[in-house]
């Protein structure tokens, strides 16, 4: 056993390196240990230490109640049950969850007569409600990019001025200025949605789905050129069948579909897709095996949720709230652990618009 005197002779540069280097939930429970180690835990030149030598720790967050939000590390290969609402000093039945970035979560209140996004770092307890945006009343596309690099973040923001509207207004938000810059206006069709879709964030482009509800052409890949300030539909022929529950992910630069494939509204196999940039097709690159399928069994009605990050896929359902996790270089599919804390008829009991589907990867070094 290390002398309790012994850390007090270590120089606080010393003490930051070996600190820097535990869990992030260590570090937190080593803040109530002292007063001098919560200074020192909280400084800056201890957040930019961490922000550069810590272990990096993924979590994939499935699904909200309206008290946590479940999130599943597959690293640590177990749930967290977070309290971000609380973290964040935020009503859950106040604000909806949209996008995260760079250890950063945005949400928007509830009201749909002037919304408002709100920047939080759920880990240091800290938030940024931005300004109203100087034209959109009604969003419809909302995608977020975080620059761990140079400290800052940007959000996409496309809507209307008002619901009967036809024309789309594109805004950006800059946390460098503390303002938000009008970009385009379209009167694209594919641009006019009747609920918020999520963006993804590429190489200067941010990508997302038209759907059937808001085109007559079906599932439309659209993207927007940030440098030209522009949506464009890129032309992109859809995979055949009937397709449902269609998610939209980036994973070490592949852009990559998954959805199901409906027949007799019976699922019959749920795919991946992987785009092939130089022609524009969608490919396939893996399904989900019968056994698997099985198990889920899901009607057309259940809802297929995916996301991804690095080599890592988690499909997930709320019937029973089911996930299961699919490794892109492997070609293995591996079910998670049932969640213990939000087991049984209360967690089944929670409307599909329960599950969030976003990757966050925690961090003291994110500023808001």
């Amino acid at each position: 056993m290390v002398e309790r005197s012994v850390w007090y002779k270590l120089p606080d540069e010393l003490m930051e390196r070996v600190l820097a280097l535990l869990p992030l939930s260590s570090v937190l429970s080593c803040r109530c240990v002292c007063k001098q180690w919560n200074s020192l835990l909280k400084s800056n030149s201890f957040l930019d230490l961490w922000g550069e030598i810590s272990p990096r720790n993924l979590w994939f967050l499935v699904y909200h109640t309206h008290f946590s939000v479940a999130a599943f590390s597959p690293g640590a290969h177990r749930w967290n049950n977070l309290p971000l609402y609380e973290w964040c000093s935020l009503d859950p039945t106040q604000v909806l969850l949209l996008a995260s970035s760079g250890g950063l979560l945005c949400f928007r209140n509830r009201s749909s007569d002037h919304p408002t996004l709100i920047v939080c770092n759920p880990v240091t307890s800290s938030q940024r409600v931005l300004p109203l945006m100087s034209q959109i009343r009604e969003i419809d596309i909302v995608g977020m990019v975080a620059d761990k690099d140079s400290d800052y973040y940007q959000i996409l923001v496309t809507g209307t001025t008002e619901p009967a509207s036809s024309e789309s207004i594109t805004e950006l938000y800059d946390s460098r200025t503390g303002r938000w810059t009008y970009h385009c206006r379209s009167s694209e069709e594919f641009l006019q949605f009747w609920f918020v879709v999520h963006a993804i964030w590429y190489d200067g482009f941010f990508y997302c789905l038209a759907t059937p509800v808001n085109t007559s052409q079906g599932y439309r890949l659209i993207a927007y050129d940030m440098e030209n300030r522009k949506w464009m539909d890129l032309n992109v022929k859809m995979p055949s069948g009937d397709l449902r529950c269609l998610s939209l992910v980036i994973c070490r630069g592949r852009l990559l579909l998954t959805g199901k494939i409906v027949e007799d509204y019976i699922t019959r196999n749920i795919c991946i897709w992987e785009l092939i940039w130089g022609s524009l097709e969608w490919v396939e690159i893996g399904s989900m095996p019968d056994y698997i399928l099985k198990d889920i069994h899901s009607p057309h009605s259940i809802l297929v949720q995916c996301q991804g990050h690095g080599d890592l896929l988690c499909f997930s359902t709320h019937r029973g709230w089911q996930s299961i996790l699919y490794n892109l270089l492997d070609r293995s599919w591996e079910w998670v652990p049932e969640n213990n804390a939000c087991g049984g008829s209360q967690c089944q009991a929670i409307g599909r618009n329960n599950l969030v589907g976003l990757p966050y990867e925690p961090s003291l070094s994110a500023r808001v």
